[in-house]
């Protein structure tokens, strides 16, 4: 369906930014890293406790105590079992001390060298059928995993106790930290009468796993991105990247620089340009927090990587894909900085983008399987009619070939008795847009104080959109295809609460 054209004047969209914005992708605790993580902690607490009589005495903290009582553990595992026990036991120091791995792998190996004063280290290797322990040089860079795994594969106890004993001396350095693995130990136990052991050490876990669970939530508005592109109908790797991409004017010029982007669209769909021109070039940006040192290096390149891309494509429009709390506070000079560009063609946001981007898509002619779908709905069902009413919304008979002939090769679109018909497969995500998009054609501005029985979109303003009623009477009367479903309450408002609960629509 074709959608009305955006309210894009800078103060309309930051406005609308404030009201539509995701402040934050979840918390760390609700992470499968997290749990993950507390779960090895635990389980080391738990081993540690068994043979230390809950941790009754300072002394058994000491790094040979420690070795000794994880080297008769191990010793009754198998292989698996004791790697993953060392892992286990790793975490917690990591969590007690501060470290990380990325520490580690770079100071370690200097320690064996200058405090233990060891040359070579045991690798295990299989030789007829026999593992055994060649000596090997100390490697410059030795992560935690790889040190674990080399102790958890080697058979000889006292090799274990001796590679144990420098991993746990490198951690617990000094007195102090001896003190607060024994004061953390000691208070765990105490705490397991009142069933808050995993509370005590949660804020340690939440510290160690920050790092890599906020490298990895960095990508996943893209992914959000990807698997709405998919409900459109796009197809991924044809209509849309998977990954990043750097364009170059010549790729035979491999030192030229230019910044990689999370998105162009559409990216290789047969009968676009191969050079990248009437293409939408798409930066992702998401900060919960205040990354201001970040945000302001990626700000200084957006301007120089845009005149390069313009230098040798043509109708190439940028968009901005930035989202998150830290854009509403410290980094909110830094928006307004993007969107005051006057090569910055606009702006989508997580909860924004089914509307914006898909405008966005229409603009430069290019044509999803969703607006057939839509097509189809309003009747059009017939090639004839079909091709007319897309002629009439703009798109070139060449883009409407394309897309229906990819549509009828994928089953999306089918003859039927009554003519063209929607897959059964993708007929409620089809209505459920259709209620988004009529929503947004018949949006009119409100009030804050006038927001009862509205339902409210994005694009058009802060606060902008329809009644309820009218809107299912309207839909009612302009699709013949999904009339039926839309006349029984508990499928209108069923769909009216999946847009809702995705954020692409607000009902009040």
């Amino acid at each position: 369906m074709r959608l009305p054209d955006l309210k894009d004047e800078l103060r309309s969209q930051l406005e609308e930014f404030d009201i539509w914005i995701t402040p934050t992708l979840g918390e760390i605790a609700d992470t499968d890293k997290f749990r993950h993580e507390l779960d090895l902690v635990v389980s080391t607490f738990e081993v540690l406790g068994k043979a230390t009589d809950n941790f009754s005495s300072i002394d058994v903290c000491q790094p040979d105590a420690i070795a000794d009582v994880m080297a008769d553990v191990l010793a009754e595992r198998s292989t698996e079992e004791r790697e993953e026990l060392l892992q286990a036991l790793a975490s917690a120091l990591f969590a007690v001390t501060g470290k990380s791995d990325n520490n580690f792998k770079c100071q370690f190996p200097l320690f064996l060298r200058d405090a233990a004063q060891w040359e070579v280290l045991p690798f295990p290797k299989m030789r007829k059928g026999r593992r055994i322990a060649e000596m090997k040089p100390i490697p410059r860079v030795l992560t935690s995993n790889r040190y674990m795994s080399i102790i958890s594969r080697i058979d000889r106890a006292d090799l274990e106790a001796r590679l144990l004993k420098q991993f746990i001396s490198f951690l617990l350095k000094d007195d102090n930290a001896i003190n607060q693995f024994w004061s953390l130990g000691y208070a765990y136990f105490a705490l397991k009468e009142f069933e808050k052991e995993r509370d005590l050490l949660a804020p340690l876990v939440i510290f160690k796993v920050r790092g890599s669970v906020m490298v990895s939530r960095g990508h996943e508005p893209e992914h959000i991105l990807r698997e709405q592109m998919l409900e459109w109908g796009m197809r991924e790797g044809v209509d849309f990247n998977t990954t990043d991409v750097v364009v170059l004017e010549d790729e035979q010029v491999p030192d030229q620089k230019t910044r990689a982007y999370d998105f162009i669209l559409p990216f290789k769909t047969p009968g676009w340009p191969d050079e990248w021109s009437n293409r939408i070039f798409i930066q992702c940006q998401f900060y919960a927090g205040d990354s201001g040192s970040v945000s302001h290096k990626n700000v200084d390149q957006t301007k120089s990587s845009r005149l390069y891309i313009s230098g040798f494509t043509e109708n190439t429009r940028f968009v901005e894909y930035v989202d998150g709390a830290g854009y509403f506070s410290s980094l909110n000079g830094d928006l307004r900085m993007l969107l005051a560009y006057e090569d910055t063609h606009g702006i989508i946001q997580i909860r924004t983008a089914p509307i914006r981007l898909r405008y966005y898509l229409q603009q430069i002619g290019y044509l999803t399987p969703l607006e057939i779908e839509h097509a189809v709905a309003i009747g059009k069902n017939s090639e004839k009619q079909l091709y007319s009413h897309l002629e009439l919304e703009g798109y070139e008979i060449k883009e409407i070939n394309r897309c229906l002939d990819d549509c009828i090769d994928r089953e999306i679109i089918m003859s039927g008795d009554n003519g063209l018909e929607i897959s059964s497969m993708r007929r409620d995500i089809a209505r459920r847009y259709f209620l988004l998009d009529l929503a947004c054609r018949q949006a009119e501005p409100y009030k804050r104080g006038g927001l009862a029985g509205k339902v409210l979109v994005p694009g058009y303003g802060a606060f902008s959109g329809t009644t309820l009623d009218h809107l299912a009477s309207t839909a009612i009367k302009e699709s013949p295809l999904f009339s039926k479903e839309f006349e029984k309450s508990t499928t209108f408002l069923e769909d009216i609460r999946w847009l809702s609960e995705r954020g692409f629509m607000m009902a009040r």
